[in-house]
């Protein structure tokens, strides 16, 4: 039987031509298509009933550097105190916003278009410069978008599902930049030139977003370290231009970096996905560990000792949180983007030998893809169809917060329960304490045992006040479906109702004034 690739000459063939002979506009065709489809799906809001979205507080920190960019007030609390989210990035946002008038709805929606670009720019350069083939960025790309069993919606991931949700986050930025510091370093070990631009790309990202820096970092230093055909005095001028980027961003005026990474804020806090359970772990790294095959293929296995060495110590670092580090979590995603690097070996290792692939091995490959990409896209539907239904049961949290908190001065407290705190703070409201980590917010540990002392329903009123006053707090707003990932204590509400002067709901958020 003749093989799929001896088929006879006609359209399929002069198609196939036409369209091998323009790998770039290929890529920029797709790449547009798929990542501005995306911006423009992020842009207009995406199921804002979830009280646990990152969303809201950048879109508090995008506000107050709006408000005043120079001597902005504390997004979260009331008062000067500095905020890890007043970095390059927002305040640049922010600016821009100033300029065209926009509000931080707009400036986030802005900043969703920017990473865009910067990510589509970033898949093509790293692609080009560690595979050397024209038609690299694309199978990187693909790998990227549809190497996934499990639509992951989760800060730190590069899915598209998370992409739709936070596109404008900081820490998808910084996927972008590591993607075009990996290229750059890689350049610059055979053209120490490029690391002129090394510099300040090190500075930007460090400022920025310190996890997702150092996690750029380490691949960068893999690279330096492990990548082929390269001196030690390019290796050492690398170094040396990472090092200066480092002391440059050091002299970010709002907050240093460096503070702000060795500060944990709350190191009592203990929430988070539980990403170790069996079920879990599978759905998190198949396919892309088929990732593994490609990179140990000949034509890719020199080059791919920096990623390899990546992969080894992501994984040890992901594997802590088992045993408790907090930070351990947010390895998973670089991990998986390190094995669909090597996804990305396996698709152009597969067209590369397709024609010599016997029929079998050919609808094998074909069958295999297929049932994995129509997986992916069927359970993506299935979750963005619980999500719709979620989102138009629970109603916008931001609109809900805003009509609770309408008639309370900004810069008065109120007692936000555990994740019900940042859609509160997204409308401008002020709050008594904040359920992540925050390192710029030196009590925050005490302003969060307080708070979860205050919503114990055993308190008496009189109990209840004594901590109120402590931190000017006169209203109190709690989510009746209970805390994230927690049970709702019993007869907390009905307790609250009963202790309280007066009480207001919107949708399923409750306001209770004390006083």
């Amino acid at each position: 039987m003749a093989s799929l690739a001896s088929a006879p000459s006609g359209f399929a063939n002069r198609w196939r031509d036409a369209i091998g002979a323009y790998p770039d506009r290929c890529y920029w065709i797709v790449a547009v298509l798929l990542y501005g489809m995306v911006a423009i799906y992020a842009a207009h809001g995406h199921f804002l009933y979830q009280t646990s979205r990152d969303l809201w507080q950048h879109l508090a920190a995008v506000d107050a550097l709006i408000e005043n960019p120079w001597n902005p007030k504390n997004p979260f609390l009331p008062g000067q105190e500095g905020s890890r989210h007043f970095h390059p990035y927002w305040v640049g946002m922010a600016m821009l916003a100033r300029l065209m008038g926009w509000n931080g709805w707009q400036a986030i929606a802005a900043g969703g278009f920017v990473t865009a670009t910067l990510l589509v720019v970033g898949i093509r350069a790293f692609a080009l410069s560690f595979f050397r083939d024209r038609w690299a960025p694309m199978a990187l790309m693909m790998a990227m978008a549809l190497g996934w069993s499990f639509p992951i919606s989760h800060t730190g991931f590069h899915s598209i599902e998370t992409l739709i949700e936070g596109l404008a986050y900081p820490a998808v930025l910084l996927i972008a930049l590591s993607l075009l510091l990996w290229a750059l370093v890689i350049q610059a070990l055979a053209r120490p030139a490029a690391a002129l631009i090394v510099t300040p790309l090190t500075a930007l990202m460090f400022a920025t977003h310190q996890l997702g820096a150092g996690i750029g970092f380490m691949v960068a230093g893999a690279f330096i370290l492990l990548w082929p055909h390269s001196c030690w005095r390019n290796r050492l001028t690398v170094i040396l231009a990472m090092t200066v980027g480092l002391g440059l961003a050091a002299l970010w005026p709002y907050h240093n970096p460096f503070v702000a990474m060795v500060k944990t804020g709350n190191a009592t806090w203990t929430g988070g996905i539980n990403f170790y359970a069996p079920t879990r772990l599978f759905l998190i790294l198949f396919p892309s560990s088929l990732g593994l095959i490609g990179l140990w293929q000949p034509e890719c296995r020199r080059r791919a000792w920096p990623i390899m060495a990546s992969i080894a110590g992501f994984g040890l670092l992901f594997a802590t949180g088992a045993y408790g580090v907090l930070v351990a979590t947010r390895f998973a995603p670089p991990l998986v983007l390190m094995l669909q690097i090597g996804l990305a070996g396996l698709i152009l290792m597969l067209a590369r030998r397709w024609s010599a692939m016997s029929d079998a091995k050919q609808l094998g490959w074909f069958t295999f893809a297929s049932l994995c990409i129509a997986w992916h896209l069927m359970v993506t539907i299935s979750y963005l169809m619980i999500e719709t239904g979620d989102n138009a049961k629970r109603g916008n949290a931001y609109a809900q917060a805003q009509r609770l908190t309408a008639d309370i001065p900004d810069q008065q407290p109120v007692a936000a329960w555990d994740v019900v705190a940042w859609p509160v703070v997204a409308t401008g409201q002020r709050v008594m304490s904040v359920p992540w980590p925050e390192p710029m917010i030196t009590d925050l540990a005490v302003r969060q045992k307080d708070l979860e002392a205050l919503f114990r329903p055993e308190l008496t009123r009189s109990q209840r006040l004594v901590i109120t006053r402590k931190w000017g707090v006169k209203t109190l707003i709690v989510d009746s479906d209970g805390p994230l990932r927690r049970e709702m204590p019993k007869n907390l509400l009905a307790t609250l109702r009963r202790q309280s002067v007066r009480m207001r709901t919107a949708g399923p958020l409750f306001r209770f004034d004390l006083e």
